[in-house]
């Protein structure tokens, strides 16, 4: 089992801000035997994700810290209210880290893959999101395939809100690797 250093550690309970942050499981490796394998993913099967994210301020301002994005329609109220949108917005990005929040072990867990690799992703975004929305994901396995001998997995998901309002439409594809004892995953200079 491979693990992250106490210095790593460390410094990710340093920058923990959030009660979301605080109890997100942020060492892939920890579960890593519950993800969804790239052999185990059949295409149309449907889900992801078995809880959903209540987006607090505190998130958004986190998020806004960490990205240190200026837009006042992130971060000044004032500035906000006055806009078209009438008051604060969250960075459209923001939907990313809630997707691995929401993933956990369960469906769609695949995106957590220690050493998996991000060919890309597209990304439409439909409403904004405010705090106070509870974001959910309904997810499907959309393709897989072996290109150039990497195993590739893409998922179509759609983010809603609690008014079932369509945030956004997610196509994420990774590169997996090769599942255990197959392959084992090997990562320079960490500690066993």
């Amino acid at each position: 089992m491979v693990k992250i250093s106490k210095e790593a550690e460390k410094l990710i309970k340093k920058f923990q801000k959030t009660e979301k942050q605080k109890e997100f499981q942020y060492d892939f490796f920890v579960d890593q035997s519950k993800y969804e394998k790239w052999e185990d993913v059949e295409i149309g099967t449907e889900g992801f994700g078995g809880r959903e994210f209540e987006v607090k301020r505190e998130d958004i301002d986190a998020y806004v810290e960490c990205t240190q994005d200026e837009n006042p329609v992130f971060n000044d109220e004032e500035f906000a209210k006055e806009s078209p949108w009438g008051g604060l917005l969250a960075p459209p990005m923001f939907i990313t880290p809630v997707t691995f929040w929401i993933a956990g072990t369960g469906s769609g867990s695949w995106i957590r893959t220690p050493g998996a690799i991000n060919p890309g992703q597209k990304i439409e975004f439909y409403e904004p999101v405010r705090e106070g929305d509870v974001l959910k994901i309904k997810s499907q396995a959309y393709d897989k395939y072996i290109k150039r001998g990497k195993r590739y997995l893409t998922y179509y998901s759609e983010i809603t809100n609690q008014r079932d309002e369509l945030v956004a439409k997610w196509w994420g594809t990774l590169i997996l690797p090769f599942s255990k004892g197959e392959e084992e995953h090997k990562i320079e200079g960490a500690k066993k």
